[in-house]
């Protein structure tokens, strides 16, 4: 029997065994890029249907603050601010893509990694609370 066949089948092995790993690796890079830029249509196609829904809210918010301001200044001040940051909202939306929404969110976790995992917890859990009470 000679020993150089057994290491001859050996490297031929592994080297199927890599290019087939190779060749998933692409594969599933491949699909991955693709899911990433279905997701990234989706959102650029919805998104000014949401800017537009969360600018009537904040200007329903601000009629809602002004008919306040005769039961209380304060209530009324907190509520024109709240519609403000609604309005805020809607222009970043309108304004970015979703692209440029992704490159955001990346920077802001990057900058307040702590802050940014409390975040992911408590939508998590809120979501669960959610799903569960259904």
């Amino acid at each position: 029997m000679n020993h150089d066949s057994g290491a001859d089948f050996r490297e031929d092995f592994g080297n199927q065994v890599e290019s087939t790993v190779d060749e998933v690796t692409d594969t599933v890079r491949e699909k991955g890029n693709e899911l990433g830029r279905k997701a990234v249509a989706a959102i650029d196609e919805r998104r000014l249907g949401v800017a537009e829904n969360l600018e009537g809210a904040a200007r329903n918010l601000h009629d809602k603050a002004d008919s306040l301001a005769e039961g209380g200044e304060r209530a009324s001040k907190v509520a024109h601010e709240v519609a403000d940051k609604v309005d805020s909202a809607s222009r970043y939306i309108r304004d970015k893509d979703a692209k440029d929404m992704i490159a955001d969110v990346e920077t802001m976790v990057r900058r307040h990694p702590a802050r940014s995992l409390l975040a992911v917890l408590a939508v998590g859990y809120l979501a669960g609370r959610a799903l569960r009470s259904d």
